[in-house]
């Protein structure tokens, strides 16, 4: 009786167990992600991955953290990222928004630091994308990755990645 009682028992513990969902945001995102191709839309030209020069990868952990190294400074960052959902009137293609953050001292950014090339946001130089210390990225529904690049539109740039 006893026997039958653990086994009732394991089978509802293993039943309950909610399982992963392949195309969730977390499991999608997680490794590394290299940048394949720069757009410069008001400019024209595309970069591909053979000629950009430099290479630049993201990886994703499940736990909310990411690194993200870049050849042309032969810097490693890392920081913490969440994710957000797309508003209802906005692209049936967006799966979510991905916000990350680094935590920089006050030191760091003055080295990375260009000219502020804008009023409308503060840039860290040609390798953050974003606003200061803050990047935002867009995972579509075909599960590209997509850098939207510096807010300011002086500098739009969109840059392209994919999962290795």
């Amino acid at each position: 009786m006893k026997n039958i009682l653990y086994s009732l028992l394991s089978i509802l513990v293993l039943a309950s167990c909610e399982k992963e969902d392949p195309n969730s945001p977390d499991n999608i995102l997680n490794g590394t992600w290299e940048k394949i191709e720069i757009v410069t839309p008001h400019l024209g030209p595309k970069l591909s991955k053979d000629e950009i020069g430099y290479s630049e990868e993201y990886e994703f952990f499940r736990n909310g953290t990411f690194t993200k190294f870049n050849s042309k400074t032969g810097l490693t960052f890392s920081g913490s990222f969440k994710f957000e959902a797309p508003g209802e009137n906005q692209v049936d293609e967006i799966r979510t928004y991905i916000y990350l953050y680094f935590p920089l001292s006050y030191s760091q950014t003055q080295d990375l630091a260009e000219e502020v090339p804008c009023w409308t946001c503060v840039n860290l130089g040609p390798y953050f994308y974003g606003w200061g210390p803050t990047e935002r990225m867009i995972l579509y529904t075909n599960n590209s990755l997509v850098n939207p690049g510096p807010c300011c539109f002086k500098y739009l740039t969109i840059y392209y990645y994919i999962k290795k």
